[in-house]
């Protein structure tokens, strides 16, 4: 083995290299002895390597340690040696050997061929360096292990008690350190960036500064040593993962694979400092440079891979940049390089983007002059609040005195605060750091921005200022910052009445869904509803809808606006109670024709339930409503130009619904209700329904097993629905009594001139009483005539003012047109007041509201309530009433 003296051109390994099968489970380490002295020096060349003595001349025969061409040499032959093992079962840097396989006998395999090679080649080992066989061992000051590979704990322990830098020096013997690790360090070049600039050619033209910056910097990487961070080893049969995200300065990325059931383990880590150029990107280019950056410098990994790369961002834009048409010259460069590759760039929130995240926006990696750097170095928890002067100056008329107010405050605060008062006197003495002064306003300012000190009174008056006044609008935060700034602006704005009463809803909306309960037999629960204002048909201009809960069918009966509730016990009497019998409860809206005296009272007299939907919430009686449109349908496309045939279309409209199968039955209404289709053509015979029950008891039975599977399909369809719904809703939050809520007004209809500025909200108002999880009593004020008990998704908790000395403007006062949105109660008196043009007044107490919100009104507000009217004059024929005054 005889080596020239000639430059070598190998490339000897300057990290530890990647172990390529990722169930590798043994390991045997082989570490040569006086490997370099078994290289002969070509003949010829050995007085290139004479040396003088006091005894003579002499010279190598041999390669001696120390010579520039000797680690090439002989990585050169090793590698020419074990060619074909080289990252197969065997990893070699110079005179260290790494052996790894998956199984012991494997193991033996490979340790036997190499053991072999080398007594072939005169390369001996040593004993004492040497480990065979194990799970974990030591190589190139690493620790390889089946997991993969980790730092040494052994060669790690004397960061803990590394002495902080005192010149230049120590700071490269330090980082030089730090850099043989540097891989296991997630965002080494961000974190180290402090310490880095200390070396630059302009840091060392001036005395050796250590500052804030490099002391934090310095004390993340001793901690970044005592975390126990593996890297996997890489397996090419798994899916890949790839985080990215980029800040303003810097952009990082993070490899990895799920190992362990799902559990996600890091490959490798990449980060990199932005160039003075990539400074200027726009906010996409960054992000997209960050995936870039990482199939560049992951290329072996990545290109090629068996399963499609999956890239995760906090950019969603960078979705579409695969399918995108107009690109600019880079992105096109950069699509043109990741073509390359198959992926799929998916977006996930930065709450979610973990280390790639929070890494790129460590604040002491800021390029000098872009950014608060500075800030840091002087404790920001103590004083800034930070707001650039044209801010001051308040664009409102009335706020000039304000805008002087808010300056000489923060004057006066000035030098009282440590930190301030300190920067203070470093600017007059001009030894501040840069880019501190004092502006025309006497204000302490750094780059253009005002340092408000830390007074819990001034920082309220500043967001006040910002956010109460008109020219501010209401519009949230902007342009102010301090330590806590997001926490105190969130408690000031969710506490802010205004806020609330016209802020629209974003969320979703509150309340899972909740079925009403499946009834046992056809007819026992049913559902009513009107539909009014129709055009005049056969002197008919409303429809009474009348539908079973269990089976689905469906009565239509024409009927009048004018509709009361004896004329709807008529009605129920000849279309519902003479087909059907009596049902066990009732579903309806709260029109006045439900929810009137004489109606509650037969009700009860004949043991009905009635049920009522919320205030505002016409999704209580869903069923009812969805037919409605089914049948509005119908007739809008039947009905002629002029649409008075509508009523004469009922019949037809009723037998077409009834005779259709129903999506949560499978069954048609008809066929639910009867156990038999009818006949709606000339062909009157029907063989299913002949064959189908050929006795009566048969008939009965199938007819009962008929009923359950109903009722087993809407169990299950309500629970399908439910959790569809569900997927669109909030869950439910729970006041309690005493609680105070915000109530939405989107349906309210107010006394106001339009809709589009009124409020979004009206209260707050407090809970009187719980009805359900999902309905509310409300205490509302004598004003709003309307029914007080609400469903869940029309409230919004009120969240209490936390912030001491802030003054909140009173509620409003609140109207709303009263057109039939409350219920009267009882009529308790009369009276005549000749004064007004209608002089008949009733005294009325009102549903949900005591006595001190009875209200006298006239008695053409009162039509509604005609049969309580009856009831009051035959109680009290004394009084006045419309026949005698």
């Amino acid at each position: 083995m005889e080596t020239a003296l000639r430059p070598c051109s190998l490339l000897v390994p300057s990290c530890f290299p990647s172990i390529q099968a990722h169930d590798t489970r043994f390991f045997t380490r082989i570490d040569l002895r006086g490997a370099y002295n078994l290289l002969c020096i070509a003949k010829g060349d050995e007085w290139k390597m004479a040396f003088r003595t006091r005894y003579g001349l002499f010279q190598y025969n041999v390669m001696p340690f120390g010579l520039t061409n000797t680690p090439a040499s002989f990585q050169h032959l090793m590698n020419d040696m074990f060619k074909d093992m080289l990252d197969r079962s065997l990893i070699i840097y110079l005179d260290d050997l790494l052996i790894y396989s998956s199984t012991p006998k494997q193991h033996q395999e490979h340790v036997l061929a190499v053991l072999a090679r080398l007594r072939q080649a005169g390369l001996y080992a040593k004993a004492e360096k040497c480990q065979f066989s194990t799970s974990q061992t030591e190589f190139l000051g690493f620790v390889v292990s089946d997991q993969g590979v980790s730092m040494d704990p052994n060669k790690t322990e004397v960061i803990t008690n590394w002495p902080v830098p005192k010149s230049v020096h120590d700071v490269q013997v330090f980082l030089g350190f730090c850099n043989f690790y540097r891989k296991f360090i997630p965002q080494y070049s961000r974190t180290a960036y402090p310490l880095t600039q200390l070396l630059c050619k302009e840091a060392q033209s001036t005395p050796f500064a250590w500052n804030r910056a490099a002391q934090h910097a310095f004390e993340q990487l001793c901690s970044s040593f005592s975390t126990d961070t593996i890297l996997h080893h890489f397996d090419p049969a798994r899916p890949i993962i790839v985080k990215t995200d980029a800040s303003d300065f810097a952009v990082a990325a993070v490899l990895s694979q799920s190992f362990d059931q799902g559990a996600r383990h890091p490959i490798a880590f990449f980060s990199k400092k932005l160039d003075p150029a990539q400074l200027n990107y726009p906010i996409f280019d960054k992000e997209m440079f960050a995936i870039v950056a990482a199939f560049k410098h992951w290329r072996q990994y990545l290109e090629g891979a068996k399963f499609q790369v999956q890239v995760l961002t906090d950019h969603r834009s960078l979705e579409y940049f695969t399918t995108t048409k107009q690109l600019n010259r880079r992105q096109a460069r950069w699509s043109e390089l990741l073509a390359d590759f198959d992926f799929v760039i998916q977006y996930r929130p930065g709450a979610q983007a973990g280390l790639p995240d929070a890494l790129t926006r460590r604040s002491d990696m800021r390029p000098k002059d872009r950014g608060p750097s500075l800030m840091q170095e002087h404790n920001p928890g103590n004083f800034q609040t930070l707001l650039k002067p044209h801010q001051l100056r308040l664009a409102a008329t009335g706020i000039l005195t304000v805008k002087s107010d808010i300056t000489d405050k923060i004057c006066d605060a000035l030098p009282s605060n440590p930190w301030t008062s300190l920067l203070l006197e470093q600017v007059h003495l001009g030894s501040s750091p840069p880019g501190f002064a004092i502006n025309s306003m006497n204000l302490l300012t750094y780059q253009d921005l005002v340092c408000v000190p830390d007074v819990d009174d001034l920082r309220l008056l500043i967001v006040q200022d910002r956010h109460d006044s008109p020219s501010a609008g209401h519009l949230g935060r902007r342009s102010f910052f301090w330590l806590g700034m997001s926490k105190f602006v969130h408690s000031f704005v969710d506490s802010c009445e205004t806020c609330r009463r016209i802020k629209a809803v974003r969320h979703k909306p509150y309340g899972h869904l909740k079925s009403l309960l499946v009834p046992p037999h056809p007819w026992s629960s049913i559902s009513m509803d009107l539909i009014k204002q129709l055009p005049p048909s056969s002197d008919f201009t409303a429809i009474l809808v009348v539908v079973d809960c269990l089976t689905k069918m469906a009565i239509f009966v024409p009927t009048t606006n004018e509709l009361d509730a004896p004329k709807l016990a008529k009605l129920f009497l000849h279309h519902v109670y003479s087909k059907h019998g009596l049902p066990t409860s009732i579903v309806s809206d709260r029109g006045s024709e439900f929810t009137s005296h004489f109606w509650c009272s037969l009700s009860t007299l004949l043991g009905i339930e009635t049920h009522f939907s919320s205030a505002y919430h016409p999704q209580s009686d869903g069923q009812t409503e969805r037919i409605n449109q089914v049948l509005e349908q119908f007739l809008r496309g039947y009905s002629n130009h002029l649409q008075t045939d509508w009523s004469d279309l009922l019949p037809l409209a009723e037998f077409s619904y009834n005779n259709a199968e129903h999506a949560s039955t499978q069954l048609t209404p008809f066929f639910a209700n009867y156990g038999y289709h009818p006949c709606f053509s000339f062909d009157n015979t029907d063989p299913a329904s002949s064959a189908l029950f050929p006795a009566a008891r048969s008939y009965a039975d199938q007819l009962k097993q008929l009923h359950e599977y109903v009722h087993g399909e809407l169990v299950k369809a309500n629970s399908q629905s439910a959790e569809q719904f569900d997927k669109r809703q909030l869950p439910a939050p729970q006041f309690q009594p005493g609680d105070r809520v915000w109530l939405s007004a989107d349906i309210i209809r107010s006394l106001r001139p339009t809709k589009k500025l009124d409020y979004h909200r009206l209260g707050p108002f407090s809970v009187s009483k719980v009805i359900s999880s999902h309905a509310y009593r409300l205490q509302l004020p004598p004003s709003m005539k309307i029914h007080n008990m609400f469903h869940v998704d029309r409230l919004e908790p009120y969240v209490a003012n936390t912030i001491p000395n802030r003054v909140q403007p009173p509620p409003p006062p609140v109207k709303v047109e009263s057109d039939l949105e409350y219920e009267v109660e009882q009529i308790l008196d009369s009276k005549v007041d000749c004064c007004y043009r209608d002089p008949l007044f009733y005294l009325v107490r009102w549903v949900g509201h005591g006595p001190d919100h009875n209200s006298w009104e006239p008695a053409s507000n009162l039509t509604h309530a005609s049969d309580l009217i009856a009831e009051f004059h035959t109680a009290n024929p004394t009084r006045p009433s419309p026949t005698h005054g």
